[in-house]
């Protein structure tokens, strides 16, 4: 991960999962995420889906 952001200014947050990572881009930035081949990840990407219950 990078950014350009100075660190008290805390421009994300990473959630490590068993099987994924969920990024958090907290308010007032900015961000792309990349695969591992350099592709840019959508928002939402792999999102389970939600039970509704």
């Amino acid at each position: 991960m990078v950014t350009k952001a100075e660190p008290e200014q805390s421009p994300f947050n990473v959630v490590v999962h068993d099987q994924s990572i969920t990024v958090w881009v907290n308010t007032g930035h900015e961000a792309e995420v990349f695969d591992k081949n350099g592709g840019v990840v959508p928002c939402g990407h792999q999102r389970p889906a939600e039970d509704g219950g």
